[in-house]
C-alpha cells in the first residue's frame, strides 16, 4: 500500500514540476492564500487532533520520549509539507489575478468573518460573500469545485497517511 502512495504522490508531484517551474512568483502568492481562507489552520488543527489521538493509543513514556519530541517539534515541517502539496493544484487551475483576487478576498473583513464564522456575518458582509461568488473569479472555483476537491482530497490523503504511518513508528514501544 505504501508503495502505492509513494507511486501515487510521484506521478502527482512529477506532473507539477512543470507547473512550479513557469509560475514560481505564485507559490507565495498561493501559500499566503492558503492562509488566510484557512485550510493551514485546518491542517494545523488535524496535526494536533492527530497527537491527541496518539497520546491515548502510545501514551508518553520514557521509551518513546524521543519519538514525542520529534512529533511535538514537527509540526512547522508537517505544514510546509502539506503546503508545498496544495499550492501546485490552485497554480494548475488559476492564474495570478484569481489568486490575487481570492487573496484580496479572503483578507477582507468579509472572507475573515467567513472564514472564522459564517453564522455572523453581517447582512453588508453576506453581500460582499454573495457579491464574490458571483465574480467572474467566484464562478471559476464553484466550476473547478469538483475536480479541486478530488485533488486536494488526494494530497490529504496522502499526507495525513504518512504523518500517520511516522507517528506510529515513531511511538511504538519495542
Amino acid at each position: 500500500m505504501r508503495c502505492l502512495n509513494t507511486i501515487i504522490f510521484s506521478i502527482l508531484f512529477l506532473a507539477t514540476i512543470p507547473l512550479l517551474a513557469q509560475d514560481s512568483s505564485l507559490i507565495p502568492k498561493v501559500s499566503s492564500y492558503l492562509e488566510s481562507n484557512g485550510t493551514i489552520k485546518q491542517y494545523k488543527n488535524a496535526y494536533r487532533e492527530l497527537l491527541n489521538l496518539m497520546e491515548k493509543q502510545f501514551p508518553k513514556s520514557d521509551r518513546n520520549s524521543n519519538g514525542w519530541l520529534y512529533l511535538e517539534r514537527n509540526e512547522t515541517k508537517a505544514l510546509t509539507e502539506i503546503n508545498d502539496l496544495l499550492v501546485p493544484i490552485y497554480i494548475k487551475h488559476f492564474n495570478e489575478q484569481d489568486i490575487d483576487k481570492m487573496q484580496a478576498f479572503y483578507t477582507s473583513s468579509s472572507g475573515q468573518q467567513l472564514v472564522k464564522d459564517r453564522t455572523k456575518l453581517t447582512d453588508a458582509q453576506r453581500k460582499e460573500v454573495d457579491a464574490f461568488f458571483g465574480s467572474k473569479v467566484g464562478l471559476k472555483i464553484k466550476t473547478k469545485q469538483q475536480i479541486l476537491s478530488e485533488e486536494i482530497a488526494g494530497v490529504s490523503e496522502y499526507w495525513s497517511k504518512d504523518l500517520y504511518q511516522t507517528a506510529v513508528l515513531l511511538l511504538k514501544e519495542e
